[in-house]
């Protein structure tokens, strides 16, 4: 007896993964995601009867296997482990790439875990009804193909082939499917449209070609029953569930379940549910409760506690709870310190899945990572964060997370951030973002009292007030002035302190600064003039050893012209 094949969609993203699937099964994943990106690996059971109905559109075929499982995966850059934990438990993969854009940077990391994995895989050239002049008039690729024009045809087959080529770079030869000479030397590459369904006959009839032909070895079931875990979910009326694929042997009730969340975790299986075919396990409300289902599947499972199981680890079945402690044991040994070891300095990272914390840790791999962990944001991970010396690592970092009202409460009690989304990629976004906001007003406080460089001269004839205070027109030479700050001028090599600018006006209109070019009227305290301030003085801003420390951490915020005028204030005051 055969399982079906587990194959798993791969590609860029927006290249068509989910687009094609939903072709297949006539369902609109893609639409229900957050941000229209694929966040969980979906799988789709299509049985063989429907994939000979489609395929007969090119060619009628026999098949001994049960039908296909297919695993859609993210496309986005965070979802190499994703993708990773896909290709190791698929037989065979489809790699889409858009024919307008061509391999992209995840196309290519794709090949790479395909070549790692040693997974066949054949690649679906994407979109090809918005090549410019392209017909849509049939389902089947060649059918099509013949009514396009000449000067289309020779377009297409020299974009085709440029796609074609790329696979030479990782030293790999491709064909277009119906001019393979051998399936064992080249890849097949089939034109579609998962928009208008071209090109979806012939790629069907592919991947169940060569999994009769070159996979049934390794299809033959198995007594080693495995899965992975996708997902933990609420289910109204049935509470949690866990979905699942089961990928070798058969899954029972009553058979105990081994799998590893934060510890080894042995639990009984109280009830199989099982979507309706060609339905994602991710979507589908009404299932059929079975009392057992054979490899390849995807399940979703009633167990008696589901506590401490997370998503993205595999799992197995067995009927002996001695045996279940044997693997609960191996388990322990292979899984227990990616959830013990707390780093002491680090940012948190906190997801629903291990998949998901898997892309954080991708995401965020050129940061310090104090630890990661799966589930809600709590007071322990707050008061982790908060310890953090660099106040930039005092942050917890949330996938599909949301946070109470009294968590987020207590988090900015104790000055620490949590960025959550349920859309992964913007949570590099906003921690940057913050990053930066937070650099601004740390800056804007620290340089809250610092006196800036300046230097001006009293304009003569400008002379509006003599003493208490004295009122002078002035032009700012270099620098900026603002209120509060201290003056002095150099006389025959002393210095001499003339007080703070009380005001600042020009034209009658209060000024809180001013700067270079500019000319205002100001009043000094204890300044006199006639006595220590006369026309034409030059006057300094009068910098302390504090405000020159913090100039010179953050001189980048200084002109060219204010930096020489700090070091000339520096050497006149000897600081």
């Amino acid at each position: 007896m055969y399982r079906s094949p587990i194959i798993t969609v791969m590609g860029h993203i927006d290249h068509g993964k989910t687009t094609l699937l939903d072709r297949i099964r006539n369902t609109r994943v893609a639409d229900k995601e957050a941000g229209q990106i694929t966040q969980s690996i979906g799988s789709t059971f299509v049985p063989m009867s429907l994939i000979k109905s489609i395929s007969k559109k090119f060619r009628s075929f026999e098949s001994s296997i049960p039908g296909l499982l297919f695993i859609d995966t993210p496309g986005h850059e965070a979802f190499k482990c994703m993708r990773e934990r896909s290709c190791k438990i698929a037989d065979i993969a489809i790699l889409v790439v858009d024919i307008l854009e061509g391999f992209m940077q995840q196309t290519k990391e794709c090949i790479e875990l395909l070549r790692e994995s040693k997974t066949p895989f054949v690649l679906a050239v994407n979109k090809i009804d918005k090549f410019h002049g392209w017909k849509s008039i049939s389902q089947s690729f060649l059918e099509n193909y013949n009514y396009q024009n000449e000067n289309v045809k020779i377009e297409f087959e020299k974009r085709f082939y440029e796609i074609i080529s790329e696979l030479e770079k990782f030293n790999l030869k491709g064909e277009r499917f119906d001019r393979v000479s051998d399936f064992t030397k080249e890849i097949a590459a089939v034109p579609i449209s998962a928009k208008t369904g071209e090109g979806i006959p012939e790629l069907l009839y592919i991947l169940a070609g060569l999994s009769e032909k070159f996979l049934k070895r390794f299809l033959l079931k198995t007594e080693n029953s495995c899965g992975v875990i996708l997902e933990i979910k609420d289910v109204k009326g049935l509470g949690k569930t866990i979905d699942a694929i089961l990928i070798d042997g058969k899954i029972e009730v009553g058979d105990y379940l081994v799998t590893f969340g934060k510890k080894a975790k042995i639990t009984k299986i109280r009830a199989i549910l099982i979507p309706k075919q060609i339905q994602d396990i991710r979507v589908e409300k009404t299932f059929e409760n079975v009392n057992f289902i054979e490899a390849s599947y995807g399940v979703k499972l009633l167990v008696q506690d589901t506590e401490d199981i997370i998503a993205g680890f595999e799992f197995f079945l067995t009927k002996d709870i001695r045996k279940a402690e044997l693997i609960a044991k191996d388990l322990e040994k292979k899984y227990s310190q990616d959830f013990t070891i707390k780093k002491e300095e680090g940012m948190i990272l906190k997801a629903d899945t291990l998949g998901a914390l898997d892309a954080l840790k991708n995401i965020f791999k050129d940061f310090k990572i104090k630890y990661c962990d799966i589930g809600e944001v709590t007071k322990e991970d707050i008061l982790e964060a908060s310890i953090n010396s660099d106040i930039f690592l005092r942050v917890i970092i949330a996938f599909n997370i949301k946070s109470s009202e009294e968590i987020n409460k207590i988090a900015k009690e104790n000055g620490v951030k949590i960025i959550s989304s349920d859309i992964i990629y913007e949570l590099f976004e906003n921690y940057m973002k913050w990053k930066e906001e937070k650099k601004k007003e740390l800056l804007e406080k620290e340089l809250e009292n610092v006196v800036f460089p300046a230097k001006i001269r009293i304009i003569p004839g400008y002379i509006f007030r003599a003493s208490k205070p004295a009122i002078v027109g002035c032009e700012i030479l270099e620098g900026r002035i603002k209120g509060d700050y201290d003056l002095f001028k150099v006389e025959d090599k002393k210095i001499i302190e003339l007080g703070k600018i009380k005001e600042i006006q020009d034209k009658g209109v209060n000024l809180s600064i001013a700067t270079k070019g500019m000319k205002v009227a100001i009043s000094i305290t204890n300044a006199v003039v006639g006595r220590n301030i006369f026309e034409n003085d030059i006057l300094f801003s009068n910098i302390d050893e504090n405000s020159y420390a913090t100039l010179k951490k953050y001189e980048n915020i200084l002109s060219e012209e204010e930096k020489k005028l700090l070091e000339e204030i520096k050497e006149i005051k000897k600081l």
